[in-house]
């Protein structure tokens, strides 16, 4: 399956405890230091006094318990990143690991992001084994790694890698927004040299940033899907409409929600001559001045011949108004006088096109 994102995989961040990983974890150079013991006090023989002793840089006396030497990761902690459209990290609600808002008024977020995780799992061949739609948490099968050498029938599998996960939503109460958090809950890794069920906080820290990531990879892939199947559907549907305002006025019906199609106004305006005077968003419309030029012969010669839209020279008013999911465009002339129903029926085969916006 082709999906065109930023595929974060966990095969990519193997806890294996092979040469490559390790050195990857590791500074570059020697790590003689750890060997280094104390040089011993001064000493001083009988007679001579001490020299006065400067502690500027003196080291302290350390009681280590931590790593040393080969055994410190020096890798950077991984970070979670918003790559979905309205996915963000809140410094201040720390209930989510990355938080989403709604970008789609048409489909349910948290359906969306149940859906985003079910795919991703299924990509790694991976299913549920637990689901509390209630409480909105769900833990995973198990995602294995191995690690094979040789060849055919000489082949052996080295080491297993294996991983599941509990994946949580956090709904705000205005359903909205939606937190999602990822904790790994068993681990088991198994080589040569024995079995552990033990991982140490940063590799666990990396593996559930990278569930975290791959997940919000997936949803904005579905975004995209999404975006594509509407462009599509309404490529097929009828778009401008010719029709009346709640006022009864002459009015084209546009088939876009009032904010998106007071965007792409300024497109409309820009091919069809028209110049932009004033505008309010607030109160929606555009106060524009037309000229009219007329097609050249050279330009039907040429085949550069553009549409024209007969009105006089002059000011207009495009004045724009919610209806539902649809927005009525009302266009007055400098006598705030509405344009004819007969005047946009006659310019609707240049109208139509231009405000579907295809």
């Amino acid at each position: 399956m082709d999906r065109r994102i930023l595929t974060i995989s966990l095969i990519s961040l193997s806890l294996a405890a092979c040469s490559n990983v390790e050195t990857r974890k590791q500074a570059k150079g020697d790590f003689d230091y750890v060997n280094i013991k104390s040089s011993k006090e001064l000493q001083l023989p009988e007679g001579l006094e001490k020299p006065a002793e400067n502690t500027l840089y003196s080291i302290p006396e350390v009681n280590n318990q931590g790593p040393v030497g080969k055994r410190v990761d020096v890798r950077a902690p991984a970070l979670v990143l918003p790559l979905a459209s309205g996915s963000r990290i809140d410094e201040f609600d720390k209930t989510a690991a990355i938080w989403f808002d709604k970008v789609d008024d048409d489909r349910d977020l948290r359906e969306l992001l149940i859906k985003a995780i079910s795919d991703y799992l299924s990509t790694e061949e991976v299913t549920f084994t637990s689901e509390d739609l209630a409480n909105n948490v769900w833990e995973s099968d198990w995602f294995h790694v191995e690690e094979e050498s040789g060849y055919l029938f000489w082949s052996s599998i080295d080491l297993t890698e294996s991983w599941r996960f509990r994946y949580s939503l956090i709904t705000k109460p205005h359903g909205r927004s939606v937190g999602l958090n990822v904790e790994l809950i068993d681990y088991m890794h198994t080589s040569d040299k024995g079995s552990t069920k033990k991982i140490d906080p940063i590799e666990q820290q990396r593996v559930e940033m990278a569930m975290i990531n791959a997940i919000t990879s997936q949803l904005d892939y579905q975004y995209r899907l999404n975006n594509r199947d509407d462009r599509i559907a309404r490529a097929n549907m009828e778009i401008v409409t010719l029709g009346e305002s709640d006022k009864g006025e002459p009015a084209l019906i546009i088939d876009y929600p009032i904010d998106e199609l007071w965007r792409y106004m300024p497109g409309f305006f820009e091919q069809y001559n028209f110049k932009v005077t004033d505008l309010n968003e607030d109160k929606y419309f555009y106060d524009v001045e037309y000229t009219l030029i007329e097609p050249s012969l050279w330009d039907s010669i040429w085949g550069d011949e553009m549409p024209v839209v007969n009105f006089k020279d002059g000011p207009y008013r495009f004045k724009l108004t919610a209806k539902g999911k649809q927005t009525t465009l009302v266009i007055q002339d400098d006598d705030k006088q509405v344009l004819s129903k007969e005047l946009l029926e006659e310019n609707f085969e240049v109208l139509d096109p231009a405000l579907s916006f295809r």
